[in-house]
């Protein structure tokens, strides 16, 4: 199996990944991405997930090539296409630590370190936004006592009364 690989310009790497990782093939498709791993100067690698199913054994494939990656000077960007592969990489908590994007063009602004900009997508920048919580005060949270209309089970209820 040869994974299929181009040069979107002099720095970045594109790979793409067309099949679903499972234990037959994860080490095959492992040693493939390291070995287009550039040996040396400041690159990055994007790895085109073009499969809707992203397993486990794909976020750790991933992962693997990431800190090879990091050690050699190397920075990796992953372009999640489908909506169900984002969902598996934003659930995993993977966003940031592999500069996920929508797109080609998110990816290479992400691995120079820039956030969604103007030329991404409007799809992109509503999906990369942290989500906004508000902190309420423990006591808020939670009643003080029980309430409604079934909190004491141990008396006995009669309609109409």
């Amino acid at each position: 199996m040869s994974l299929l690989s181009y040069r979107l310009d002099e720095s970045h790497v594109v790979v793409e990944l067309w099949e679903v990782v499972d234990p037959d093939n994860e080490s095959t498709i492992e040693r493939e991405l390291s070995r287009l791993l550039p040996c040396c100067g400041p690159s990055t690698v994007i790895v085109d997930v073009l499969t809707p199913l992203l397993t486990p054994r794909a976020l750790g494939v991933l992962l693997r090539v990431r800190g090879d990656a990091e050690q050699r000077g190397v920075s990796i960007a992953v372009v999640a296409r489908h909506g169900t592969t984002r969902e598996v990489l934003s659930a995993a908590g993977l966003n940031r630590l592999l500069r996920v994007a929508f797109s080609l063009q998110g990816a290479e602004l992400r691995s120079r370190g820039c956030g969604p900009g103007a030329d991404a997508s409007r799809r992109e920048k509503a999906w990369e936004r942290p989500e906004r919580r508000i902190a309420l005060p423990d006591i808020a949270r939670r009643p003080r006592k029980a309430v409604g209309p079934y909190t004491d089970t141990s008396l006995p209820r009669f309609p109409g009364k």
